[in-house]
């Protein structure tokens, strides 16, 4: 079974490494796609490719927190990845009261600084996959 790449996409274009041979290759690429599977042509080896267009990259992170919401509850939440605008987890129990443009915060006790930016907006519900983005602190 082949393993899954990620490649970075910029302007719908990629440069193809194949993980084999070293071959490289300049592919253009619709829009719409994020993953895409590859052959080599040079090896014929095949290649799963998960399509990055973010202009700044994420990072990814593992580790428990907890979301917590206005009204006091807190949900435990498994750490997925992070980057500069928010952070992407899963949710232990299910998703069951998360929905869209709810603000809550996120709590990592064991690297405090990791998630002290404060607030975030829910952007994306995908079962039990929740995307956050951090509310910039506004001083006026």
């Amino acid at each position: 079974m082949a393993k899954t790449i990620t490649y970075r996409v910029i302007n719908n274009r990629l440069q193809f490494k194949c993980p084999a041979c070293q071959a490289r290759k300049m592919l253009s690429l619709p829009r719409e796609i994020r993953r895409k599977s590859i052959r080599c042509h040079k090896c014929g080896e095949l290649s799963h490719c998960l399509l990055n267009r973010r202009l700044i990259p994420r990072e990814s992170q593992t580790g428990k927190a907890v979301m917590v919401f206005n009204d006091g509850r807190e949900v435990n939440i498994d750490l997925y990845d992070i980057s500069l605008g928010g952070v992407g987890f899963d949710i232990l129990s299910g998703s069951k009261g998360v929905s869209l443009n709810q603000e809550v915060k996120l709590k990592c006790a064991w690297n405090p600084r990791l998630l002290d930016q404060g607030r975030y907006v829910v952007r994306s519900v995908k079962g039990r996959r929740v995307g956050v983005e951090s509310i910039e602190r506004k001083y006026l």
